[in-house]
């Protein structure tokens, strides 16, 4: 039975704004069709409902994993959306370079908070995230990355309290950097949630400006 580290991918932060803004559109598509829009407004309703739950649904049932099958020695990487399932291997055991944990300093508005997340570095020079990042204290996230260490046979690292990750030397013998965060920290790591964050207020921007200007 492999061992399962189950993780969510940066870009289904997505799912959510995109699901919203055809919730608006539908809505919009509503009031034209009262008041008079015709066939052109029943597509459009049609149209964006249809948008909207596929999304939804997409947001839902996605799962994404990667499994460490001790069997066959390899990582697979496991995709699966409702009953369709796709799974690739990602690497060999002998590939991996070592397991550690990085920080990921969250913010918002006064409040601030760390989490954690187990890397795996490839020989190659890789960092793959594989899994979900906690926001239980570190010592957490190093008994996952110490027990797939063991799994795998390769160098365990622990990762340090408020500390992110970085590799310096990758290759049989890894070296890990464990320093503080810094702004190209904050845009690797949250570039994709602040790009869907303001789709989701240009939404309701064009939402409020499209409903004036269908009922002026």
């Amino acid at each position: 039975m492999p061992v399962i580290s189950q993780y969510r991918p940066k870009f289904a932060c997505f799912f959510f704004p995109l699901s919203f803004t055809a919730f608006l559109t539908a809505i919009i598509a509503v009031v034209w069709l009262v008041i008079g829009g015709g066939l052109n407004a029943i597509i459009m309703l049609s149209g964006t409902v249809s948008v909207m739950l596929t999304v939804a649904w997409a947001g839902l049932s996605l799962n994404t994993s990667y499994e460490f099958d001790a069997e066959n020695a390899q990582v697979v990487h496991s995709i699966s959306l409702g009953r369709h399932q796709r799974k690739a291997p990602v690497c060999r055991f002998d590939e991996v370079g070592a397991f550690t944990v990085k920080g990921i300093h969250n913010r918002a508005r006064v409040q601030t908070w760390w989490e954690y997340q187990v890397v795996m570095l490839l020989k190659s020079g890789r960092l793959l995230e594989i899994s979900e990042p906690s926001p239980k204290s570190v010592f957490e996230s190093n008994r996952l990355a110490e027990k797939l260490a063991k799994l795998v046979d390769c160098d365990y690292f622990p990762g340090e309290q408020q500390k992110t990750v970085e590799v310096a030397l990758a290759g049989e013998h890894p070296v890990f950097e464990y320093r503080s965060w810094s702004w190209g920290d904050v845009i690797s790591e949250f570039g994709l949630a602040t790009v869907a964050s303001l789709i989701f207020f240009a939404a309701i921007v064009a939402f409020i400006v499209a409903l004036v200007v269908i009922l002026s």
